[in-house]
């Protein structure tokens, strides 16, 4: 199995399950509570170690108690932390409604913890690891490190996502052999997902360029490749919390163990709607 380094962030994530939304100053009672790790790059570390690979996290936590706790977690599911760093101040959290009628998510975060910086990883090996995932959420850091990376490695991919527009992030792409676009993303490339993947895969020839677009499905470009891959149809939503970095946990996965980029883009969908149709990630890639 690949040795697979994902940066980006990590946060405590608490979720509340209620029957359905609630109306501006109405009082409900939920359904379930619960707290776990989350973060994008988080989510996609914890499902590629469930697979088998040897993965760490490069990430800030918190020097406060649920920053311990988060490390405990994380190195209970299997991740090595050790390109963690520690920084005074507050865990980050995402407080989730989550609605068992329909399956969708509503998410206030909220941070007073500084970004992962250039200097937080100055002292990783990167040449060291088989993969590398960049979550694409600060600019002025990824126009710094990625040059760096590119330099230090031969032949290792590095994988970025793509989820919301941030000034200066475009800078960041040609360094990517694979770029991870959310719809939102996408849109503001072209009207369609496809197109703003047929877009990208022209402006930098070679990458493997992906674009997801929920009940839509998803599409793959790759110079003059282009697939498509339809969702199941009647599909039953319970969970959607994670969907997005199910998917990239599962293209990554695909790629690293040689399936052709047309077949890694179906084993990522199917992987991200079995997470669609549980609560967690927890056994996901098991079935």
């Amino acid at each position: 199995m690949a040795r697979i380094l994902a940066t980006g962030i990590v946060t405590l994530d608490h979720t509340l399950d209620v029957e359905q939304y609630p109306c501006e100053d109405d009082e409900i009672r939920a359904l379930a509570s619960t707290s776990q790790p989350g973060g994008n790059a988080t989510n996609t570390a914890r499902i590629l170690a469930q697979f088998g690979h040897r993965v760490a996290l490069a990430a800030v936590l918190a020097e406060d108690e649920s920053g311990d706790r988060l490390r405990e977690r994380l190195v209970k599911s299997g991740i090595d932390i050790d390109a963690c760093a520690r920084h005074p101040g507050v865990t980050p959290t995402s407080h989730i409604l989550r609605s068992r009628a329909s399956g969708s998510r509503t998410i206030v975060h909220h941070r007073d913890l500084p970004e992962l910086s250039a200097a937080d990883l100055q002292s990783i090996a990167w040449e060291e690891y088989d993969w590398l995932h960049f979550e694409g959420r600060s600019p002025e850091t990824l126009r710094a490190v990625l040059p760096q990376v590119r330099e230090a490695i031969t032949d290792q991919p590095i994988s970025l996502e793509l989820e919301k527009r941030r000034p200066g992030l475009e800078a960041c792409l040609e360094w990517a052999d694979v770029l991870m676009l959310s719809r939102d993303w996408a849109e503001g490339i072209a009207a369609r997902p496809e197109e703003a993947a047929a877009e990208l895969a022209r402006r930098y020839p070679g990458r493997i360029v992906t674009v997801t677009a929920g009940a839509e499905g998803a599409w793959l470009v790759q110079d003059d490749q282009r697939v498509y891959c339809a969702p199941t149809p009647g599909l039953h939503v319970v969970d959607s919390v994670g969907a997005g970095d199910t998917f990239n946990a599962g293209l990554i996965d695909a790629l690293a163990s040689g399936e052709p980029p047309e077949q890694a883009l179906v084993s990522a969908v199917r992987l991200a709607e079995r997470k669609l149709q549980q609560t967690g990630f927890e056994g996901l890639t098991k079935r």
